[in-house]
C-alpha cells in the first residue's frame, strides 16, 4: 500500500521540521561543547553537525530542504561566534573554534553537493530496446555483436 502524496509530503515536511530543531539545539550544543575534554569535543561537536546533515539527506526531497536544515545549524553559530558588547565570546577565533565552524559548514557543503542521494531503478523502461544494456555508471550501451 503506497502512502498518497500528500501524505507523504506533509511527513517530509514534519520530518525535515523536526531536523531544523535538532539542528539548532546541536548548534547551540556544539558551541559550548567544543572545547571540551581536549579533541574530544570537537570531534563531537562537528560529528553531530555532519550527522543532521546526513539525516537530512536522507528525509530531503529536494536541496532545499537539506539546505533549510543546514541552515538552521549555521545560523546559531554565526551568532554564537560574534562579540558580545561586553566582550565576551562563546565560539572564540581560534584554532578550535574555526574547526568547530568550518568543519560544520564543509560537511554541510558537502551534504548539499551530494543532493538527496534517491537512487534510479536499474530496470529497462517500457519501449526500450531489450539488446541495450547498461554500465556501471547507468549509461545504456548498444551490445556489441563482435
Amino acid at each position: 500500500m503506497r502512502t498518497p502524496p500528500a501524505l507523504s509530503l506533509l511527513l517530509h515536511a514534519t520530518l525535515l521540521g523536526a531536523l531544523a530543531a535538532v539542528a539548532v539545539v546541536t548548534a547551540v550544543a556544539g558551541a559550548f561543547v567544543h572545547r571540551w575534554a581536549g579533541g574530544v569535543g570537537i570531534f563531537l561537536a562537528v560529528g553531530a553537525a555532519v550527522s543532521v546533515c546526513v539525516l537530512a539527506r536522507r528525509a530531503a526531497r529536494s536541496r532545499l530542504g537539506i539546505a533549510v536544515v543546514g541552515l538552521c545549524w549555521l545560523v546559531p553559530v554565526l551568532v554564537l561566534a560574534q562579540e558580545r558588547p561586553a566582550g565576551d565570546v562563546v565560539i572564540a577565533a581560534d584554532t578550535t573554534g574555526l574547526v568547530f565552524l568550518f568543519g560544520g559548514a564543509i560537511g554541510l557543503a558537502v551534504t548539499l553537493g551530494m543532493g538527496t542521494g534517491r537512487m534510479r531503478p536499474m530496470l529497462p523502461a517500457a519501449g526500450e530496446n531489450e539488446t541495450e544494456s547498461r554500465s556501471d555508471n547507468g549509461a545504456v550501451k548498444a551490445d556489441d555483436p563482435s
